[in-house]
């Protein structure tokens, strides 16, 4: 079994891992602009039929609002195909969000030194087991020097978001977020799936709320029909999830009006 969780414990290290699977999107024109860094769900950027869409989309999304995106791949790069990923990852057994989250850190360095620029503020957004990356590196505050096994040596934009957007994050006990005191308070747009499983998005609306103390700056949307991963058509045979494409149409809209917002507010 590839000890993915044990390795790549530097950003030298991290940076040099993700850097050959990196997707990087810029918006049409110039001006001050934040950076969006996008954190997928457990599948990953690629399935069974190749390349995954859902990623590009809200990359579109965003870049269309007036954001820089960067995409990382926590996957591949670790030497994890796509059904280890479904069968160890989603299930918790591999790349827990702690261990992940500092892929986001090194996602954010990557993407300076590519546009070698600065940007305006930073936003991250993740989905399911992304979000729970990013959960976790909210949990681990601005002041962290470690986030799963990686150290964290310099300081990093990552840490102190400008604003944050999760869809159907996982909020289960394997999240440390329920333990934890949030020194963010920026704005946080937060989509669930209500058909997903029963309380679960009342769940994450909760934690949440506990880790900031309290709701305030908080956009809590909910798809009271919809399952989890309803906005990704390459569902796995036999999966539970199923794709609903006007909700994936509606949620694009309300991402790319989030961020959208934030680029005007971080000009």
């Amino acid at each position: 079994m590839t000890q993915a969780c044990a390795t790549y414990a530097s950003l030298e290290e991290r940076t040099a891992m993700l850097a050959p699977a990196m997707e990087y999107y810029a918006p049409s024109g110039g001006g001050a602009a934040p950076l969006v860094i996008l954190a997928s769900g457990c599948g990953g950027l690629n399935g069974l039929d190749g390349p995954k869409p859902i990623m590009k989309n809200y990359a579109s999304a965003a870049t269309a609002a007036g954001a820089y995106v960067v995409v990382f791949d926590s996957f591949a790069p670790h030497g994890i195909g796509f059904e280890e990923s479904v069968a160890w990852v989603c299930s918790g057994m591999r790349l827990r969000g702690d261990a992940r989250a500092a892929d986001i850190i090194a996602a954010e360095a990557l993407a300076r030194e590519h546009w070698k620029r600065d940007f305006s503020g930073v936003i991250l957004a993740g989905w399911s087991h992304g979000g729970w990356a990013v959960m976790e590196l909210l949990s681990a505050g601005p002041d962290a020097n470690v986030v799963g096994n990686f150290h964290i040596k310099a300081p990093s934009a990552a840490l102190t978001p400008d604003a944050v957007a999760l869809y159907y994050p996982y909020c289960g006990l394997l999240n440390s977020t329920g333990r934890s005191k949030w020194d963010f308070k920026g704005p946080l747009f937060l989509l669930a799936a209500d058909a997903d499983s029963p309380g679960a998005g009342k769940e994450c609306s909760d934690i949440v709320a506990r880790a900031r103390g309290g709701l305030d700056g908080v956009e809590s949307i909910h798809f009271p029909n919809n399952t989890h991963a309803f906005d990704e058509h390459d569902q796995v045979p036999g999966s539970a999830f199923t794709y609903d494409p006007e909700a994936t149409q509606r949620s694009l809209a309300l991402f790319g009006a989030f961020i959208r917002q934030q680029v005007e507010r971080l000009k």
